[in-house]
């Protein structure tokens, strides 16, 4: 089967969103940005940009674009197929474990790879199925989240002393120490990770099969219609949408320290209206592919070695962040924090252009792959 190019471009372009939204985390503070880290405006105007712009967006593109691959390794539901795609999520559970506990708590491989386990249920259900299960799951997680703020308002949350902890580790311990407040702290945010995005990721996941039936990606030109609509109607009623969630969060001068009643309801909401200016993306990125196809071949490669990517990004981050590394997490503003997160990924996407010049894979796919087995006629 022919690789498209499409979803390589979205998924490498992903990735980009993904690291300035992971950054905040891995060098600020483990719940991201913090009174002092917006004080000035240049730092309030990056903070802002990154929760408007990409917060919970890209996430959703690439769930959508995981659940869109699923298809092309259980491409008729034989059971090899089957039994290949659940070694590879066993694989990708592993590797999320491995991540979460020696490099980012937030990792969402792990979360993945449960999620892709109930998806296996559905991949071979008729359209009708998938479409009403994505549904039904999307309005329950609307309505999870609401239940969520209600719950806040009623009782405000107060910071755990596990990620007190987990900041002290990450700033002044040794690369063991930090490993084992991750630890620590995994349950809580698997819990908080699984609370506000499992149920939105698997409504991606299944509207990504549906697609990948379809081939919607596979001719970009035949649904020229659908995405004007969608660039148009997503960014259009998306954007003021994110605008307001950015502003309800950054308000109070602390972002998501303090967990205050605003702060955390304008999270809920941006979660909540993420899946609008997300769809805007997809539908403006595919008209730009139309009109100048090679502009995002920039970062193709990105997409062909995702997970190595999406790795390499945690190691470089926490090399550049950890006490064991460097040592910065903690001392930078959200400005420059968000400036050395683009750069990492532009230099990332080069080294994985180098490599993939030479190497039909990217190292992490490797791994996986020989994990996996090699796919049968």
């Amino acid at each position: 089967m022919t690789r498209q190019a499409f979803p390589d471009r979205l998924r490498g372009l992903a990735l980009l969103g993904i690291i300035v939204v992971n950054a905040p985390f891995l060098a600020i503070s483990s719940v991201g940005y913090t009174e002092a880290s917006i004080a000035a405006w240049w730092d309030m105007a990056a903070a802002f940009a990154v929760i408007a712009l990409a917060q919970g967006k890209f996430y959703l593109l690439f769930s959508f674009l995981f659940g869109y691959s699923a298809l092309f390794i259980v491409r008729t539901g034989a059971v090899p197929e089957r039994r290949r795609y659940r070694r590879r999520l066993v694989g990708l559970a592993v590797l999320g474990f491995a991540h979460a506990v020696l490099l980012f708590s937030g990792d969402i491989l792990l979360s993945y790879a449960v999620l892709g386990f109930a998806l296996l249920l559905l991949l071979r259900r008729p359209d009708r199925t998938v479409l009403r299960t994505a549904v039904i799951v999307f309005v329950l997680s609307l309505v999870w989240l609401g239940a969520l703020v209600l719950l806040v308002a009623a009782a405000p949350a107060e910071p755990d002393t596990t990620t007190t902890a987990l900041d002290v580790a990450l700033a002044d311990g040794t690369f063991l120490e930090a490993a084992r407040a991750r630890l620590d702290a995994l349950p809580l945010t698997l819990l908080t990770i699984g609370s506000l995005q499992w149920g939105f990721a698997f409504a991606m996941f299944c509207l990504g099969v549906v697609a990948a039936r379809r081939s919607l990606f596979a001719d970009l030109a035949a649904s020229r219609t659908l995405w004007r609509r969608l660039a148009l109607w997503g960014i259009l009623i998306g954007l003021p949408l994110q605008l307001v969630a950015a502003y309800l969060q950054l308000r109070s001068g602390s972002g998501l320290s303090s967990l205050t009643t605003e702060a955390v309801g304008g999270v809920m909401f941006g979660i909540a209206t993420a899946p609008v200016l997300a769809a805007g993306y997809v539908g403006a990125l595919a008209l730009l592919s139309l009109r100048a196809p090679h502009v995002l071949d920039l970062v193709r490669d990105g997409g062909r070695a995702s997970l190595t990517l999406y790795l390499s990004e945690s190691i470089v981050l926490c090399v550049l962040f950890c006490g064991w590394g460097f040592g910065l997490f903690g001392r930078l503003g959200a400005g420059a924090v968000t400036l050395i997160a683009i750069g990492v990924y532009l230099l990332l996407e080069v080294a994985i252009r180098l490599w993939l010049a030479r190497f039909r894979q990217g190292p992490f796919e490797w791994l996986l792959a020989q994990w996996t087995g090699p796919a049968r006629p």
